[in-house]
């Protein structure tokens, strides 16, 4: 089994930390887990398209969404485009995301309804159009592939009530994928014992010098909302070690004037596993065969 951090970015925009985007690799099958700004082209850059971009080196069995939030979803347009355009699929992969993720598709379709009529090429028609099916998740859904389950729990990202976290089991692995929140007991749960967690994190430090220095009422709020839906760096290796993973992955960095050193630092009294600190198109691979 193998993932590739695709973008390991925040809304920020970074030409080095692309928005938040994984994807796995079981067996003869991928799985992409968000879709942030710049997924589409890192995917290319790693290797999944062939030569000429009309192939794709696997099929993608499934875009899994954790929340609706604009840096986990904006790439989604272009992935259906590409797809669609290049016929990398006879209908799309299946979309699996929280509720309000069809009304967000229908809208979406709707946006481009001029460019969907205007691509009147045979070959184009045949395949339906580049609309998606849809499953929309709760705790506990789940979806299968060949050797693979995809399961989704839910996490803490308050005031977004509807977050999720992926949990992928296969014969040879298992990994979750925190999406975006703060510490978790229920993620805890759900990453016991696996061979990889991708957890999102950020340097205490920085955000704490964003409240000090904000300007207004409302700069420090915004300030304090994210510090608090999100995870810093200590309690991500609390985390890792009350679930006693074998190897901890940070990503969704928000560092400010920090470093990776700094985050590595606020882990070790908390866990004594193995951490990275994620940079766009690292690939870990993990479980039996690795």
């Amino acid at each position: 089994m193998k993932l590739t951090l695709l973008g390991t970015g925040v809304p920020v925009p970074d030409p080095n930390r692309r928005g938040p985007s994984q994807v796995f690799e079981i067996g003869n099958e991928s799985i992409l887990v968000d879709c942030g700004a710049g997924a589409l082209h890192r995917f290319v850059e790693a290797g999944f398209v062939e030569a000429g971009g009309r192939e794709l080196r696997l099929p993608l069995r499934c875009i899994s969404l954790t929340h609706l939030h604009s840096d986990h979803i904006t790439g989604l347009a272009d992935f259906l485009w590409a797809g669609w355009v290049m016929g990398w699929w006879t209908e799309p992969p299946l979309f699996a995301g929280p509720p309000g993720t069809a009304a967000m598709f229908d809208h979406l379709i709707e946006a481009f309804a001029y460019d969907i009529k205007v691509r009147s090429y045979a070959d184009l028609l045949e395949t339906g159009g580049p609309a998606p099916r849809v499953e929309e998740i709760e705790e506990g859904y789940a979806t299968e592939g060949d050797g693979w389950r995809l399961t989704a729990f839910r996490v803490d990202h308050a005031p977004v009530d509807e977050a999720f976290g992926f949990r992928l089991d296969a014969e040879a692995g298992s990994a979750v994928i925190s999406g975006d929140t703060c510490y978790c007991e229920n993620l805890v749960r759900h990453a016991q014992g696996v061979d990889l967690l991708v957890h999102e994190a950020y340097w205490r430090p920085a955000l704490l010098e964003r409240i000090t220095l904000a300007s207004t009422a409302a700069q420090r709020m915004r300030a304090e909302t994210i510090a608090r839906y999100h995870t810093p760096a200590e309690d991500a290796g609390r985390a890792a070690a009350k679930a006693e993973v074998d190897h901890l992955v940070l990503t969704h960095l928000l560092l400010g004037k920090g470093t990776p050193q700094n985050l590595l630092q606020d882990i070790a009294p908390h866990y004594s596993g193995t951490v990275t600190v994620g940079e766009d198109l690292r690939s870990f691979t993990f479980g039996e065969s690795a």
